[in-house]
């Protein structure tokens, strides 16, 4: 029974040093900045159906057009529009009567758009420009994509009826890859397939969010995949989760290899 007891206990402690969360230094740049252009072309692509798989661009334009089908239809048709929008975050349907019609939040203050995010991540906050002003819940704008100017009609479709206001869109959340191996330098990082490089040191204990010598990634908050490759045969391969306005400290070891 007490060996039983040790072996739960020396489990429990592994899982518990492998990953934890832990404060994070605001001033230190946390973007890997391969990864962070990837998410963020992502993102973009999303929300515009810009993708470079022709099947899957066209499925996705497909589907934009009976949303925005709908989204008309039902603004037409409504009994009542706001005088004015409140103060806060709101959720839109953003359009270009073409390709999209995607979710997006702005921030209202004074009845006039001060922000517009893409895709619930306040790093993906976009310029833009007005073009009219909010009338009757719907709003119109230019918003550029990497040289690509775009003019998007906005509906306030959840303020039609009443005053309706939402979260913020998320902050970002951080991973911090690290390892106490001997031979930590030859550890290669992959992150959502994307190739991150090979971690600095060996480190004795656990090193602080964005300390040097680990490798530090800002993402949106979620689940993402992760692969590790020492020399010889050793391996890792799994799941990680970012959480908002979290560091994620992750240890690789011999004690959570495959």
């Amino acid at each position: 029974m007490m060996k039983y007891l040790r072996l739960l206990l020396i489990l429990v402690s592994t899982s518990t040093i492998a990953q934890n969360y832990i404060q994070y230094n605001q001033t230190v740049n946390y973007s890997n900045n391969n990864l962070g252009l990837t998410f963020i072309a992502n993102e973009i692509s999303a929300f515009r159906n810009s993708w470079e798989n022709r099947k899957k661009r066209e499925e996705a334009i497909s589907k934009a057009k009976s949303q925005l089908a709908i989204i008309k239809n039902t603004y037409d048709n409504s009994t009542q529009y706001p005088d004015h929008i409140i103060d806060g975050w709101h959720l839109v349907m953003a359009t270009d009567n073409h390709s999209y019609c995607s979710p997006a939040k702005v921030f209202i203050e004074g009845n006039q758009i001060k922000e517009f995010v893409v895709g619930n991540w306040i790093k993906l906050s976009r310029p833009f420009h007005l073009l009219s002003p909010i009338n009757k819940g719907k709003s119109l704008i230019t918003l550029d994509f990497n040289g690509n100017t775009d003019t998007l009609e906005l509906y306030f479709m959840n303020d039609l009826a009443k005053p309706t206001t939402v979260d913020k869109p998320m902050e970002s959340g951080f991973i911090t890859f690290w390892s106490d191996s001997k031979k930590a330098k030859t550890i290669k990082i992959w992150f959502e397939k994307v190739y991150l490089g090979e971690l600095g040191v060996q480190f004795e204990s656990q090193p602080q969010c964005g300390e040097e010598g680990a490798i530090i990634v800002e993402v949106k908050p979620g689940k993402y995949h992760f692969k590790g490759a020492g020399r010889g045969t050793i391996s890792w391969d799994g799941h990680v989760e970012a959480k908002e306005k979290q560091c994620l400290s992750y240890v690789l070891n011999k004690e959570n290899k495959e």
